[in-house]
């Protein structure tokens, strides 16, 4: 791909944390934010080219390499690091939006050789050389961002972890949603750590399997097929399951409001690994969800 080449940013509509196990996820690309690779002349981007050259020297040492199925331009790389190379990107970081995501996506189509899979280049085996490139950044990662942001269009893995593309425009799909933007940010790689050692925890195992992963699911069908019924009655069990299991990934200051907003049909669930940035407001109509963002004074960034 070439310099210049836009990677937009992502929605991850469902499936955050469950995606790391046995959830199914829907994610979609978000052009309202994107980046890409540029040059600067002024040294005024100076924080994106070091943040990127310590991924280089992470890429020339690391034993992650083994786990790669190709390799990378590296000589090309510290060239161009040299020349001043940097991530344009309109997208915030630690929001939610893949901004890690859609750097790694830009990196690999620049300088990674995709030729050595030969015909193997599948969404599959994009998405685990993905997770390892970005678990430079998190700690650990599913793949999915990177995926979102490099082939720009909407993505179902399902329930036996296929990776499918699917037609889905959620401009078409009958419902009002909105970010809501948290006024701070929130880092992936303590978030993803306390949502692992949860897992010592059998009774949150047990709740996993049997409250989230059945939601989170019925969700992503309900919407898939077009039920507006049903998803909002997965929704209101979902938001039910975070509100008490994912207590640190919601900003002290919007757990109220998270747990109200139900009572005037309002929805509002994470966006990506919480902690800050985005939370993902689901009312069924723009009326419902205008009247509640009023009376709340709640500025909303409409994505439908």
């Amino acid at each position: 791909m070439e310099l210049g080449t836009i990677f937009n940013s992502k929605l991850l509509l469902f499936g955050e944390y469950g995606l790391m196990y046995d959830a199914m996820a829907l994610s979609v690309p978000f052009p309202k934010f994107s980046g890409f690779l540029d040059f600067e002349s002024d040294h005024s981007h100076l924080e994106s080219n070091a943040q990127i050259r310590k991924f280089y020297k992470h890429l020339k040492s690391a034993d992650s390499n083994k786990e790669l199925h190709f390799s990378f331009d590296l000589p090309r790389l510290e060239n161009d690091l040299e020349r001043g190379l940097f991530f344009n990107s309109s997208i915030p970081q630690q929001y939610g939006l893949g901004s890690s995501g859609a750097l790694v996506a830009a990196l690999f189509g620049k300088y990674a050789f995709p030729s050595n899979l030969g015909n193997n280049l599948s969404p599959e085996i994009l998405k685990a050389n993905f997770a390892v490139l970005e678990s430079f950044f998190h700690g650990k990662s599913s793949g999915l961002d990177p995926l979102i942001s490099y082939l720009n269009k909407p993505i179902l893995i399902d329930s036996q972890k296929q990776i499918v593309s699917v037609d889905f425009d959620l401009q078409k799909a009958g419902l009002a949603v909105a970010l809501i933007d948290t006024k701070t940010t929130g880092a992936t790689g303590p978030l993803v750590k306390h949502f692992i050692d949860l897992f010592n925890l059998p009774e949150f195992e047990e709740a996993f399997g049997k409250q989230f992963i059945p939601a989170n699911n019925g969700c992503i069908e309900s919407l898939l097929n077009g039920d507006k019924q049903q998803l909002f009655l997965h929704l209101e069990q979902l938001v039910r399951f975070q509100r008490y299991h994912f207590h640190r990934m919601i900003p002290v200051n919007f757990h109220r409001l998270i747990s109200f907003a139900h009572c005037e049909k309002v929805y509002i669930k994470l966006l990506g690994s919480g902690g800050g940035g985005y939370l993902l407001a689901f009312a069924e109509s723009d009326a419902v969800l205008n009247q509640w963002s009023a009376k709340r004074g709640i500025e909303l960034l409409r994505i439908v």
